[in-house]
C-alpha cells in the first residue's frame, strides 16, 4: 500500500483537458494543506473570501494575509482541506521464502516491504488529498500548521512528482534536518514569535514560508532569490534575535534558509534545497520546461483534434519541435545555459538535446496502441553567481 500512496501522479489526458480541477484563469500559486473533517478544495482571491471561512488570526488565515500581502493580491490561493485517514492492511505474502542475512538473522517478506502503516492518520489524509489534486494549479506546497510527519509525508510525496515544491516552514530547526535527500522540498526556520496579542500579529506572525512564496510570485521561472527577496510582510529577519554567524553555519550545515539582514538589508540566507547543491531557481526552472512542453504538446493535439497527428515522421517531428520550441523560450528566459565549443566559448546557442526515435525504429506494437516512445530531453541548467570568495597575497 505504500507505493500506491506514494506514488507519481499523472496529468490529466489531453482528451480529458476540459475536466482540470481548477481553470487557468483563476490558477493558484500556492497551495495550503489544512487539518479538517472532509477532503476538498477551494480557491481564494483575496483575504476578505479567505475570512468568510476561516476565523481572523486562525494559523490558515495569518499566512493567507502575508501570502496575499507579498504578491499583491496578484495570485489566488487553494486551500487544500484533509480529513486523517487509514490504509488497508496489505495481505501478507504466502509461499515466500525467509532470506538469511549476513549475520545469519531471517528475514520475512512482510517485514521487508512496508505498507505504510508507520505514517500517522494525518499524514495518509495529507498524502491522500495532495496525491487527488496535486494538479490543481499550485507551484507551491505549505502546511498552515506545522507537523513533523505530516511535512514528512508530503515532502516524499512531492520528490516523486515531475514539478511542483514543498516548502516546510519550522520554528524548530532541529526538525527540518532530515529531509537532506529530498531536493523538491525547501527548508525554512525563523524562531517563534509570541504573537499571542493581537499587536503582535499585525506586526510579526509565524508566517516566513507564505510570506516567501507570496514574494516569489510573479518572478520569472529562473531567478535568484538570495539576494533579491528582501521586505517580507509579518516577517522578522532573525538577525532581531541575536542571531550570530555561527548560527546561520549551524544551519547551513542542512540547507535551511532562514531570514536575516545582509549589511543593512533583509535577505535570505541561502537559495538552496533540502539536498545539496541544489538551488530553487533550477528546480523552478525545471518546472516551467516541464509544464510547457506538458501544455503544447497538450494543445498541438487539440489543434489538430480533427485530423489527427500521424503516426509517421512528419507527426513525430511535429512533436519534437514543439517540445524545442520550449527549450528555445527556456534560453530566452535564462532557464538553460549556452553551449561552448571544444575551446570553451560561447556558441550563442542554448546547450540543450532532444532527441526521439522515429515511427519505423519503433517496434510494431507502439503504433498499435498509438504510442510515441524513444523522446528524451537534456540540458544544462544556467547558474548564477551568489558568493564570491576573495584571497589576497601580500609579497612583502
Amino acid at each position: 500500500m505504500a507505493n500506491a500512496l506514494f506514488s507519481t501522479v499523472n496529468r490529466i489526458s489531453p482528451v480529458h483537458i476540459s475536466n482540470q480541477y481548477v481553470t487557468e484563469t483563476i490558477a493558484p500559486f500556492m497551495g495550503m494543506l489544512v487539518k479538517g473533517t472532509t477532503q476538498g478544495i477551494k480557491v481564494y482571491s483575496d483575504l476578505d473570501a479567505v475570512a468568510e471561512d476561516f476565523e481572523l488570526y486562525s494559523p490558515f488565515w495569518k499566512k493567507a494575509r502575508a501570502y496575499f500581502a507579498a504578491n499583491g493580491d496578484a495570485s489566488n490561493l487553494l486551500a487544500l482541506t484533509f480529513a486523517p485517514g487509514t490504509l488497508e492492511a496489505a495481505p501478507t505474502p504466502s509461499n515466500v521464502t525467509a532470506t538469511p542475512t549476513k549475520d545469519g538473522a531471517l528475514i520475512k517478506a512482510a517485514e521487508a516491504t512496508s505498507d505504510g502503516s508507520e505514517l500517522s492518520a494525518d499524514a495518509i489524509g495529507a498524502v491522500t488529498a495532495l496525491k487527488k489534486y496535486y494538479f490543481a494549479g499550485p507551484q507551491f506546497w505549505i502546511l498552515a500548521e506545522f507537523d513533523d510527519e505530516v511535512s514528512h509525508a508530503i515532502s516524499n510525496f512531492v520528490e516523486l512528482q515531475n514539478t511542483g515544491v514543498y516548502v516546510a516552514y519550522s520554528t524548530d530547526a532541529t526538525k527540518l534536518q532530515t529531509y537532506a535527500d529530498n531536493k523538491k522540498t525547501q527548508l525554512l526556520t525563523l524562531p517563534e514569535v509570541d504573537d499571542s496579542t493581537v499587536e503582535m500579529q499585525d506586526q510579526y506572525n509565524n508566517v516566513f514560508d507564505a510570506a516567501y512564496v507570496g514574494a516569489m510570485y510573479g518572478r520569472k521561472p529562473h531567478s535568484a532569490t538570495k539576494y533579491a527577496l528582501g521586505d517580507l510582510p509579518y516577517t522578522q529577519p532573525q538577525d532581531r534575535y541575536e542571531f550570530t554567524p555561527d548560527d546561520q553555519a549551524e544551519l547551513d550545515k542542512y540547507n535551511i534558509v532562514t531570514y536575516a539582514y545582509v549589511l543593512d538589508l533583509p535577505l535570505l540566507t541561502s537559495s538552496r534545497t533540502a539536498a545539496e547543491n541544489m538551488h530553487i531557481d533550477i528546480i523552478l526552472g525545471w518546472d516551467w520546461i516541464q509544464n510547457s512542453i506538458n501544455a503544447r504538446v497538450a494543445n498541438l493535439f487539440v489543434q489538430n483534434a480533427k485530423q489527427g497527428i500521424p503516426y509517421s515522421e512528419v507527426g513525430f517531428n511535429s512533436i519534437a519541435n514543439a517540445i524545442k520550441g520550449v527549450f528555445i523560450d527556456a534560453a530566452d528566459l535564462d532557464i538553460i545555459a549556452p553551449a561552448v565549443d571544444a575551446n570553451g566559448l560561447e556558441t550563442g546557442k542554448p546547450d540543450y538535446q532532444v532527441d526521439f526515435v522515429q515511427p519505423g525504429q519503433l517496434p510494431k506494437s507502439y503504433e498499435t496502441k498509438r504510442e510515441m516512445r524513444g523522446v528524451n530531453t537534456k540540458y544544462h541548467p544556467m547558474g548564477m553567481v551568489e558568493d564570491v570568495y576573495i584571497e589576497n597575497t601580500i609579497v612583502m
